[in-house]
């Protein structure tokens, strides 16, 4: 350990003194503020793997963040970042094996929730499991699209929608039995997303970028350049090349 890191790792530790002893929020706030850049990288890299939204991702790093503060030993010979670290790079392990959100579509992630709500609510209003078909009714997604997704979540061996079939046949969902029971108004078929955000992978990094902050966040093109550090004209550009491509994209696929 460096002088430089001693000198550092000791504030903290006045700070997790402070902190434990008096209960002092401006000491844990400092902590929080030291260990950003750490929080960041590591709440950036998973938010590029899995395509979850950064801001909801860093919600589960400030928890790592946070059981580190609270476990952290202060005769340790590690230093706090390096315990940190492994709190933080933890808790979004832990988050992702328990939600079996790694490498899934958005629209997957939001029709699995609403399964998994309907299923508990109905479990309680019921007295008892409710059949497939009545969950299907209630998410308004067919008998057949309710379970293709269930078995994206459950079965471990899928990882993407464009992963080759690995194993026996089936061993793979079916997903174009994914479709809604009834049309609905203002809100876009569950078939049609599938197709849209499968269209969006054909997309460059900073064209997904930009399109999921201005269509899915509901950004100004103004705010996604400052967010982004790029021009407005810039940002323009890449909305109007980005829902060219996507129109052509869709349009061989219908």
């Amino acid at each position: 350990m460096t002088v430089t890191q001693q000198t550092e790792n000791y504030k903290v530790i006045r700070l997790l003194k402070a902190y434990r002893e008096t209960g002092d929020r401006r000491a844990i706030e400092r902590i929080f503020a030291m260990h950003g850049r750490i929080l960041n990288h590591i709440v950036h890299r998973y938010s590029n793997i899995s395509g979850e939204p950064y801001e909801d991702l860093s919600q589960v790093g400030y928890v790592g963040l946070l059981k580190a503060v609270n476990g952290y030993k202060i005769d340790s010979s590690a230093r706090f970042s390096s315990y940190a670290y492994a709190m933080i790079d933890g808790e979004l392990r832990h988050h992702f094996r328990d939600t079996g959100l790694v490498k899934k579509p958005r629209w997957a992630r939001s029709l699995y929730a609403q399964i998994s709500e309907s299923t508990a609510r109905l479990t309680a209003e019921l007295a008892r499991p409710p059949l497939i078909e009545e969950i299907a009714e209630d998410v308004n997604v067919t008998p057949e699209g309710v379970v293709e997704v269930m078995k994206l979540f459950l079965d471990t061996n899928v990882s993407s929608l464009d992963a080759p079939v690995g194993g026996s046949e089936g061993d793979e969902p079916n997903f174009s039995v994914i479709k809604n029971l009834q049309y609905e108004a203002f809100s876009l078929p569950i078939e049609d997303r599938i197709l849209l955000e499968h269209s969006l992978e054909s997309l460059s990094e900073l064209q997904q970028k930009v399109v999921y902050l201005f269509f899915y966040k509901d950004l100004s093109q103004t705010e996604i350049g400052k967010r982004l550090g790029l021009p407005q004209r810039k940002i323009s550009r890449i909305v109007a090349s980005a829902t060219k491509t996507l129109k052509e994209k869709l349009t061989q696929r219908q």
